[in-house]
């Protein structure tokens, strides 16, 4: 006996469900084990050098001793921006974050974040091109927020693109009087069926493009913060020719 269409559309919406849920829960279990992981190697890394300075292992040589604090105030900072990665996603989903909105011009925000970001990239020998249109309009943003976006895509761009690579940061204004910003690497790339999943919370790709470091909360992080300001944020990839990250914001 065949079930009705509404019964069959039911069950099929039901199942569906159920593999979402699935997924969501293993992506959530993933997630804590990356963290646990995120959280352990810093903590082990202070304790080890703390545990050197106290019994004195280079008590005559001050250049280890300045590099074993140098060690503990890396992993410190590392730390504390985890943790704060954490709280800010949990806040934006509660609805209870607060930006402070003024009126900026976005070059200076992208120079300065190309600047900071240009050692880490000279590691590599990975070159960062800046393409940004004269005259462009001013935005209403809230500073720091769109600084961390900027800075996250920059930071992803590098982490995978292999040595010798290009990156290139854009912006213009296009037709509809928004401001589009692009980030373009010249890495892995990603696979078409995880481009949608980028931005998800506990997601990592299965592809080689996982992050080496940190919590992999910085896309949903970013997500969040380019809604809260009225635009929109996505990614264009292939696999073996790099990525290009996009974001919109309205023009003041």
């Amino acid at each position: 006996i065949s079930s009705p269409p509404e019964i069959k559309e039911l069950a099929n919406a039901f199942n569906t469900m159920c593999e979402r849920l699935k997924e969501l829960d293993e992506m959530k279990i993933d997630f804590i084990s990356h963290l646990s992981h995120e959280l352990r190697t810093p903590l082990t890394a202070i304790k080890e050098a703390s545990s050197m300075l106290l019994e004195g292992v280079f008590t005559d040589m001050p250049e280890k001793q300045y590099e074993l604090f140098s060690i503990i105030k890396e992993e410190c900072e590392r730390l504390i921006n985890g943790v704060n990665r954490i709280l800010d996603l949990s806040r934006m989903e509660a609805g209870m974050m607060s930006y402070k909105f003024r009126t900026f011009s976005l070059l200076p925000i992208i120079e300065k974040s190309t600047l900071k970001l240009t050692p880490l990239a000279q590691r590599k020998k990975i070159k960062i091109e800046m393409n940004i249109e004269d005259n462009l309009p001013l935005v209403r943003i809230d500073e720091e927020r769109i600084t961390q976006v900027i800075e996250n895509l920059l930071s992803n761009a590098i982490k995978f693109t292999a040595d010798g690579g290009k990156i290139s940061i854009s912006a213009n204004k296009n037709e509809g009087n928004m401001i589009t910003v692009s980030v373009t690497d010249t890495g892995c790339g990603i696979p078409k069926e995880e481009l949608e999943k980028v931005f998800e919370k506990f997601k990592r790709i299965e592809s080689g493009w996982v992050a080496v470091r940190g919590t992999g909360l910085g896309l949903s992080i970013a997500k969040h913060i380019i809604t809260a300001h009225g635009g929109q944020i996505w990614v264009e990839s292939e696999p073996g020719k790099g990525s290009t990250f996009y974001f919109t914001l309205p023009v003041s």
